[in-house]
């Protein structure tokens, strides 16, 4: 009688341990085909098509695991997981966009009435204000705020990493983050240290939602950006603010976003951009079309090569379909144009993108 009442004890103990903890596996998978022509000054275009694209093009494929253990007293622990899958490649596992099982989402929080504090890999808030676009982002006219710029320009991506982040609870609509970053990448020429902050306010209430984020980043290199010697480490302040915003009527969805961005090296600008984009999106059942129009303004100063201004546009039209609650496929085609302000360089990329994406 005495070892059932312990082994009852012991299950029901076992119960209410499962009773407060979860975990959910999830996941997704984008897969498609997609064609970009790059056209260069004078230049004979080039054309790329790619059949199951890498990572997908509306968004990429993923496998996750998040879960939350309630710890009493109004307090959860929560984690995620979670990693990019290269559906269409056979490649290993490592870092960039073509490898497998890639680090995405890596992080713990602890929430309460206090709100959220979340350290490691997480989305910000750039991220948000960036989302509200309706664009698919690998089909040229996407992501057109945030990638429209040069390349070899510092700024704010969408996920931060080696961060801590603090996410206050909502007040009438309103929440506030605020959350440093700092790192370091050891690659020989191209060691660099990141130290910096990223504010963010959001709104959400009735039809209106709207996200600004605010960041700060002094960057040291080795080797920066390309300029100077081996031998000429030197360091860069970049200042990158967004902002988002996204009004929902019943026939249709209007969104626009500003992001500017500017690089200072030795505390002299040396790179600015900055852009705009206005999208609307026409829900009609299980269709949605969409529409997205941008401009926008690189200058570079402290290239002697590029010392000069470019004004870049972008436009995008597409639909996404609903064949299930979790399966859909999307349509894109899209183009943006880069000129220099002496109109002897002229870049532009037209393409599109057919995929089916499933959820888990």
């Amino acid at each position: 009688m005495k070892k059932t009442l312990i082994a009852l004890a012991a299950l029901a103990a076992a119960g209410a341990t499962l009773a407060q903890s979860s975990v959910t596996i999830y996941g997704r998978m984008d897969l498609g085909m997609s064609s970009v022509e790059t056209t260069s000054g004078t230049a004979a275009a080039t054309d790329v098509f790619s059949l199951a694209g890498a990572e997908g093009t509306r968004t990429g494929s993923r496998l996750g695991f998040r879960g939350t253990e309630d710890l009493g007293g109004g307090l959860r622990a929560g984690f995620t997981y979670e990693i990019g899958i290269n559906a269409d490649r056979n490649t290993p596992a490592g870092v960039s966009p073509t490898d497998n099982a890639r680090t995405r989402l890596a992080n713990l929080s602890l929430s309460g009435g206090f709100g959220t504090v979340v350290v490691g890999t997480f989305m910000n808030a750039f991220d948000t204000a960036r989302g509200f676009s309706p664009a698919t982002a690998s089909v040229p006219g996407g992501d057109f705020t945030l990638g429209h710029g040069l390349a070899t320009v510092e700024r704010f991506d969408s996920r931060t990493q080696n961060a801590i982040a603090y996410v206050s609870p909502a007040f009438s609509g309103f929440t506030f983050s605020a959350g440093t970053v700092n790192e370091e990448v050891n690659s020989g020429t191209s060691a660099r240290k990141y130290d910096g902050m990223i504010l963010g306010l959001n709104y959400s209430q009735g039809p209106l939602a709207a996200q600004f984020a605010f960041g700060n980043l002094d960057v040291g290199y080795h080797v920066p950006l390309g300029l100077g010697s081996v031998a000429t480490p030197a360091n860069a302040e970049v200042q990158n603010w967004a902002l988002g915003v996204r009004y929902t009527l019943p026939q249709v969805v209007v969104t626009f976003i500003y992001e500017d961005s500017e690089q200072s090296l030795a505390g002299v600008t040396s790179r600015e951009f900055n852009a705009w984009e206005i999208g609307a999106r026409f829900p009609m059942g299980a269709f949605a079309p969409y529409i997205t129009y941008g401009q926008g303004e690189i200058t570079t100063a402290a290239d002697p090569v590029t010392n000069r201004s470019n004004d870049t546009s972008a436009w995008q039209i597409g639909t996404t379909y609903n064949l299930s609650a979790r399966t859909w496929i999307y349509a894109a085609f899209g183009e943006n144009q880069r000129d220099n302000q002496n109109g002897t360089n002229h870049t532009k990329r037209d393409g599109y993108a057919i995929g089916l994406v499933h959820t888990f």
